[in-house]
């Protein structure tokens, strides 16, 4: 049904005027005075004879002139079609208002999100100005579901009442998805139709990163969503509140390191990156540790997109929970970013499994491998060691042990193989020492199965001369085993390694092994190789794990290796290289994330207490739930996981980040039946997906979505009320084209009748 409405409805007090010129027409009849005069008799009667035509004449240009008057009162007036409340027809607007923590970028004295409320509040006081009766709706992206505004009729006082309410609203440091929200947004909006129209608002920073993907590929959540709109009643505008591209951000805190124990010196790397459109000159980073240091670091000059790793090392003394806080030392315009926190557990020891293949010799297979894992005194290697025959393989519990070395082990069955297999592919690691007793076709067939296994490259025959051993040279120096130790490992490679007797490896073409070590020179035989196995698609591992394969024995029946100092540093090298990587993901979230754990209920009260490390002691508590059983097996940081209850009920630990008020560390103390707590270590930080600033122009929305969605929106950078919605069903310029025209019609029809 087509409705009118006016925008300026008080000039409409002005239609009354187009009675101005019947009221002259009659002024001028009654004004004349008659005078009988013989010549006058003459043309009266002239005037009977054509009195309809003259009087018709007369009533065509009153009706033009009149008509006149009514044009231009309704043009001042600027009336609507399909607006307004006049005869029931209605607008629905729906603002969808982004408080994504982009928002919080700075932007002069204020910030988007101030200058986005701003906006909102403008559009509701035109609105309350010019479409009085519609009905009004305000969503933020980071609850969709949950309307702050829904259907609120548009009066004089909505202004007002938008505006109040803004002032309630604090922008989140979430990242919500937009394309997600403007789904429910419109979903909703459609369910609970009040209106013959739509139009939809989208007020925030613009930014790239919510429109397109990093492949430059629309948004599929926003063109479902797009290319879904009714064109005859539904639209969308797009409000633009600026912000500057230029941002740099700590995008993350990791351990380089493989093992993270007590007393052991471990190695972080820093993040950072630039994701402004212009270099950056050298700056610095502020390094702390469990709050109580800070150590600044150097960070070079950043290119436009450039990302460095700001390597830094740290001791801790304790085992358990710790956290890295690294953050600018001169904050930037947009202070989120600029901090990252790393939460972590620091691990007693980094368990290993020694399997002797030969232990009935004087001092078996193991002996220098225990002696170099266990220095004794202050020095420590945080290396806990377990050893075993090969016979007992079959019962040993692997999951427990961040790595397992085969010390000229004859041979293993397929059902141990695929145990080996299932190890390393979940992360552990594996070092094969050759010998004497080992079968080369069973290793073959078993553990390098054509290159598909686990082994780094096929075993075949013995080799060597033990009357004329032979040095051995380091053909890798930036390989991870040579990490820090370079100079020494290729020292005492060069120069005091002696190997009498090896296995030969077979090097094939197209093989993905690192070569490490040859043997005599740099094109001898290999002497020590790597490959990383598992971890690709379709395998269960994130990561997978590290294999590594020596050619000679771990004892010095082939070489003077296990004599030698270099046998100290190659074993612990290689146990850093190849254990299972200390993961902390768990323990790091976003502010959209959810941290999740098990309790055991006849350990741990249900009641867990999360609280803030830094800031302003933000303090919750939360309740475990009732959960299944879980397995047991190694906890994050390398422990053992404690024994099941022996109940079949377990807790399930739930703590949403968004629950939380602000970023950094948060300690959880799970409180014991005893009364004593255990703390575990969270961190909150922002999603490094808020740190892309790139605005998303009109030619980028052009280009990349397609052209049947163009006409659906319309894109308003930082101006005022848009020119789309304003002049929506305006019919100023046909009411100018028909005044113009009346005008004309009436002056020439004026001229006409006067010569006629």
């Amino acid at each position: 049904m087509i409705a009118l409405a006016f925008l300026n409805p008080m000039l409409l007090w002005a239609l009354p005027l187009a009675a101005v010129p019947i009221v002259i027409h009659i002024l001028n009849r009654r004004r004349f005075k008659r005078v009988p005069w013989a010549a006058m008799e003459f043309l009266l009667k002239a005037m009977k004879r054509n009195r309809k035509r003259l009087r018709m004449e007369q009533w065509l240009v009153l009706l033009l002139r009149t008509l006149a008057v009514l044009l231009l009162a309704l043009l001042v007036s600027r009336p609507q079609l399909g607006g307004g409340a006049l005869f029931g027809s209605r607008t629905h607007h729906v603002v969808l208002l982004d408080d994504s923590a982009s928002m919080r970028q700075q932007s002069g004295s204020t910030n988007l999100f101030d200058r986005a409320r701003d906006r909102v509040r403008a559009l509701a006081e035109d609105l309350a100005k010019r479409r009085a009766g519609d009905v009004l709706s305000v969503v933020r992206t980071s609850r969709p579901d949950q309307p702050d505004l829904w259907q609120q009729r548009v009066g004089a006082d909505l202004g007002r009442r938008v505006g109040t309410l803004l002032k309630e609203w604090s922008c989140s440091d979430q990242a919500p998805d937009l394309g997600a929200a403007a789904r429910l947004t419109v979903e909703r909006a459609r369910s609970e139709e009040q209106a013959g129209r739509t139009e939809y608002y989208v007020v925030g920073d613009q930014r790239a990163h919510d429109w397109v993907t990093t492949d430059d590929k629309p948004r599929p959540a926003l063109l479902a969503m797009l290319s879904g709109l009714d064109a005859t009643k539904e639209h969308v505008t797009v409000f633009g509140v600026g912000g500057s591209p230029a941002n740099v951000a700590v995008v993350g805190v990791r351990l380089t390191d493989r093992m993270l124990v007590a007393g052991v010196p471990a190695t972080f790397a820093a993040e950072v990156r630039n994701y402004g459109l212009d270099p950056v000159g050298p700056s610095a980073v502020a390094i702390e540790v469990d709050g109580k240091s800070r150590v600044l670091q150097p960070v070079p000059p950043l290119a436009p997109g450039e990302r460095v790793a700001v390597p830094f090392g740290t001791t801790f003394h304790q085992a358990g929970p710790h956290h890295v806080d690294v953050s600018f030392d001169v904050p930037d315009s947009y202070v989120l970013d600029d901090r990252r926190t790393a939460a972590m557990a620091v691990a007693t020891r980094s368990r290993v499994l020694l399997v002797d293949g030969d232990p009935d010799s004087d001092e078996g297979e193991t002996f220098y491998l225990q002696a170099a894992f266990e220095l004794g005194g202050e020095v420590t290697s945080g290396i806990e060691v377990q050893v075993i025959s090969d016979a007992m393989l079959p019962a040993a519990e692997l999951a427990v042990f961040d790595a397992i070395w085969l010390c000229n082990v004859q041979s293993i069955d397929a059902p141990q193989a695929e145990r080996l297999e299932d190890f390393v592919r979940k992360g552990g690691g594996l070092i094969v020492a050759c010998g004497p007793q080992v079968d080369a076709g069973r290793y073959n067939e078993l553990l390098y199965k054509g290159g598909k296994g686990l082994l780094p490259m096929a075993i075949g025959e013995v080799d060597g001369d033990p009357d004329r051993p032979e040095h051995a040279t380091l053909v890798a120096r930036d390989h991870p085993v040579c990490a820090g130790v370079v100079e020494a490992l290729e020292l005492l490679t060069n120069r005091v390694l002696l190997v009498k007797r090896w296995l030969t490896l077979i090097e094939e073409p197209g093989s993905t092994a690192s070569v490490v070590a040859r043997i005599r020179d740099a094109e001898g035989p290999p002497l020590l190789v790597t490959k990383t196995f598992g971890g690709g698609e379709g395998d269960t591992g994130a990561h997978g794990g590290e294999v590594a394969l020596l050619a000679v024995t771990a004892d010095n029946f082939w070489s003077n290796l296990p004599a030698t100092h270099l046998f100290l540093v190659l074993a612990n090298q290689l146990q850093r290289f190849a254990a299972r990587r200390a993961d902390f993901s768990a323990f790091n979230l976003t502010s959209d994330g959810t941290f999740r754990d098990e309790l055991d209920p006849g350990t741990y009260r249900p009641d867990v207490t999360a609280r803030a490390l830094i800031g302003d002691g933000d303090e919750r508590t939360f309740t475990a739930a009732a959960a299944k059983p879980a397995p047991t097996g190694p906890q994050p940081g390398g422990d053992p996981a404690p024994a099941p209850a022996t109940t079949k009920e377990r807790l399930e630990l739930t703590v949403p980040m968004r629950e939380l008020r602000q970023l950094g560390a948060y300690a959880l103390d799970f409180v014991r039946h005893d009364g004593d707590a255990d703390e575990r270590r969270i961190a909150r930080n922002v999603s490094v997906e808020e740190s892309n600033m790139t605005s998303f122009p009109v030619a980028a929305f052009a280009r990349t979505y397609p052209a049947e969605v163009h006409d659906r929106v319309t894109f308003v950078v930082d101006a005022g009320q848009g020119a789309r919605d304003a002049e929506e069903g305006e019919v100023w310029r046909w009411l100018a084209m028909a005044l113009v025209a009346g005008l004309l019609l009436e002056s020439v029809l004026a001229w006409r009748f006067g010569r006629h």
